[in-house]
């Protein structure tokens, strides 16, 4: 049997279920959705019209019993809005435009927060992951760079032999013993990055000297420079480093090194000679940048080079002093004082002499002061001192601040600071100005009557001023590496070079 004729039998049987059924007061319900929706608004109208609902006896009954006041319901149940209670099944449309534009203008700012807000958060989720990508990448490269990218034995292990291999002292240079930090072909590391090769040669060149030594006797041992190695590897990363300072660190440690003396009077020594050095490279280079304004000639003497850089300094670059004693258009005491500069003692008493009569018009014992004390401090005793280089408090004019910067070099008598403040103006003039106070702290001390300069009490300055007061903006860290060298801190040097990521290998 199919379904439809099921349904239709079903149909049929309960037709004739009421067919016994002929009371009229049970009418058949024949009414659709409309027709009820209109008879229930019919019954609100009638109910709104007449004040209150009709209450059916039945119902009054039933809340009675339940001790519910009927009447009373149905008082408080008139007021209600039974019109509201039915909703209209089409959709109506509000006329006013101006209520229409400003819903829709909320609409839209709403819209455009949403939209914001999304986009923030992409841009929020981008920029997270961006930088970090970037963060590790720099720690991958920075990694990289202190390892060498190497493959093998141990970083520990490898970086302390290392440390012992570079040492800068006589036993590293002319030592007997091969060290630990041997970069064979065999089991030794795999070195990739091209600034670590270079010093690993450098090392390499220094085990096989001392695998040369341990053959040879004592006299016969050779000589190897691991300074002049080390800084021509320094030299050959120039490019890579994009800077040459980190250079001219090996060259300063070379005015240290002589035999086994590291006395503090060595390094000071030292590094005044450095300071000497590398200012009249200055000289020539400004010479050289300016030759028509300096004029110098073809085989210029120093005494030539000293007037044209000066012609040049107070010409074309125009820091000219706001006084100056000049004989013949020649700044006497600028040309003495930067002949001392350039640590050309000979010459400058020479000049002295030449230009004594000038000279003796503007202090008469300038010129025996000069000659004692470079006699003094050529020789390597300090007695007798005072019998010839008495205290002196020259009445002399300091206007001319060269003439006051030489003054507190030589121990002419109390030069105040401010006297000096024109000529000396950079770190490398004020650190030479200390450290030559500090070589010749006996004599000077004897000549002006004044406590001797220590070497110490610069270390605790240098310290206290920090790499902020030398390098503020952070755009010449070596600046600071330098200033601790020439002060012979060396530990601090090395410990404020590991913290530059750049310079971790040569740290």
């Amino acid at each position: 049997m199919t379904q439809a004729h099921s349904l239709s039998s079903l149909l049929e049987e309960s037709k004739r279920l009421t067919t016994h059924l002929t009371l009229a007061e049970i009418p058949a319900v024949q009414r659709g959705i409309d027709l009820l929706e209109s008879e229930s608004r019919k019954l609100v109208a009638r109910s709104v019209r007449s004040g209150r609902g009709v209450v059916d006896p039945r119902a009054h009954s039933f809340l009675a019993s339940s001790g519910v006041d009927a009447d009373g319901l149905a008082d408080s149940a008139a007021p209600a809005a039974l019109l509201s209670a039915f909703e209209m099944l089409q959709p109506t449309y509000d006329a006013n435009v101006e209520s229409f534009l400003a819903q829709q203008h909320e609409q839209s700012i709403v819209n455009a927060i949403e939209e914001s807000e999304l986009s923030t958060l992409d841009d929020f989720d981008s920029g997270m992951a961006a930088h970090m990508q970037q963060v590790w990448d720099d720690s991958q490269r920075r990694l990289f760079e202190e390892l060498g990218q190497y493959q093998g034995h141990a970083y520990s292990t490898a970086f302390m032999n290392q440390s012992e291999a570079a040492i800068p002292d006589s036993s590293a240079l002319t030592g007997n013993a091969r060290g630990a930090f041997d970069l064979d072909s065999n089991g030794g590391m795999s070195v990739t990055q091209p600034r670590v090769e270079r010093y690993a040669q450098v090392i390499r060149g220094l085990n096989d000297a001392r695998v040369t030594a341990a053959s040879r006797s004592v006299a016969a041992t050779p000589q190897y420079d691991l300074l002049k190695g080390l800084e021509k590897a320094t030299a050959d990363s120039a490019r890579e480093l994009k800077s040459r300072q980190i250079g001219q660190v090996w060259t300063l440690l070379a005015h240290y090194y002589a035999g086994n003396d590291a006395s503090p009077a060595r390094i000071v020594s030292g590094a005044c000679a450095y300071l000497e050095e590398t200012f009249a490279e200055h000289v020539d280079r400004i010479v050289a940048q300016y030759p028509h304004d300096a004029n110098v000639g073809g085989v210029p003497s120093i005494h030539r080079k000293v007037r044209g850089f000066l012609d040049v300094l107070f010409g074309r670059l125009g820091r000219v002093p706001q006084f100056l004693e000049v004989f013949n258009s020649e700044a006497i005491w600028a040309h003495m004082f930067v002949l001392y500069r350039c640590g050309h003692r000979q010459e400058l008493l020479k000049y002295a002499l030449e230009m004594e009569d000038i000279i003796t018009d503007s202090d008469p014992g300038f010129v025996a002061h000069l000659k004692a004390f470079l006699d003094r401090a050529s020789s390597s005793s300090s007695s007798s001192i005072r019998s010839e280089i008495p205290i002196t408090s020259s009445s002399s004019s300091l206007e001319d601040p060269y003439k006051a910067a030489l003054y507190k070099v030589l121990g002419r008598g109390n030069v105040p600071k401010k006297a000096t403040q024109e000529v000396i103006q950079t770190t490398e003039d004020y650190l030479w100005t200390n450290l030559v106070l500090i070589r010749d702290a006996d004599i000077i001390a004897v000549a002006t009557g004044h406590p001797r300069n220590t070497l110490d009490a610069l270390q605790t300055l240098m310290l206290k001023f920090s790499a902020a007061h030398f390098d503020p903006n952070g755009n010449n860290p070596l600046l600071y590496l330098r200033v601790l060298l020439l002060c012979g801190l060396f530990e601090n040097a090395v410990d404020y070079l590991l913290q530059i990521d750049r310079y971790q290998i040569e740290a």
